[in-house]
């Protein structure tokens, strides 16, 4: 399989920018100003809620595909409408430049929308289902030997996905906290002492709480599990 361009130490850049013209929109009444190319990660966030809550089907059907693959490509050309409801247009206005969503820029976000909306479902109690392998394990071995592959990205989500496996409860508190608040560090906390474990040799991942949001978000979403409750009455 042919692998896609390395991840950057998994730092998700936003999106390409090119010129604007006179269609283009501003991002001030979403944000509360003008956006700058300081702002892509709050811009992406808000793209990407909108998406979980409002055309959920197909921003899960991202998700079911692996990431850099031609089948990622194909359902995000059909995503440019729900998209496009989400921003008034299918690309932003960042400091007097648009932006232009790639699956790379759009699937971190994405994924930590709809875990969110999922967890947030559950009234406090989300679960997980266990298992030994990566949600992506037999897609990835059906995959034929000439298709495209973003390699990097996958190994984040697998690195997610063990720590989704050994400390449930801390990822998804890391996921629902907000970035800059004071959730992050507990959560943090509890999935740090697990990297040993989930992390390859030889892997070189820069750490950040932002970036494992991301690793663990789409094994959340891929192994999440409503919770049932046995009433009083039957």
């Amino acid at each position: 399989m042919k692998f896609a361009a390395p991840f950057l130490a998994f730092a998700v850049i936003a999106a390409a920018t090119v010129p604007t013209d006179a269609s283009a929109q501003r991002t001030g009444t979403r944000i509360g100003k003008t956006a700058t190319k300081y702002d892509t990660n709050e811009t992406m966030a808000l793209v990407t809620a909108c998406m979980a809550e409002r055309r959920n089907a197909i921003s899960r059907e991202i998700l079911s595909t692996l990431p850099g693959t031609d089948a990622e490509y194909r359902v995000m050309l059909r995503s440019e409408g729900p998209l496009g409801i989400c921003m008034d247009d299918e690309r932003f206005v960042l400091d007097g430049k648009k932006l232009e969503f790639t699956g790379r820029a759009l699937r971190p976000s994405l994924g930590v929308a709809v875990a969110r909306r999922l967890i947030a479902g559950t009234g406090g109690k989300a679960s997980v289902r266990a298992s030994e392998k990566p949600w992506f394990a037999e897609a990835l071995d059906a995959l034929p030997d000439d298709e495209t592959l973003d390699a990097p990205l996958l190994a984040l989500f697998e690195m997610g996905d063990c720590l989704v496996s050994r400390e449930s409860a801390g990822a998804m508190e890391l996921v629902v906290s907000e970035p800059g608040k004071g959730g992050q560090g507990p959560a943090m906390r509890k999935l740090i002492p697990h990297l040993s474990h989930c992390v390859v040799a030889g892997q070189e991942i820069e750490i950040t709480p932002e970036v494992l949001r991301f690793a663990v978000a789409e094994p959340i979403v891929h192994r999440f599990q409503p919770v049932v409750e046995v009433g009083a009455t039957q």
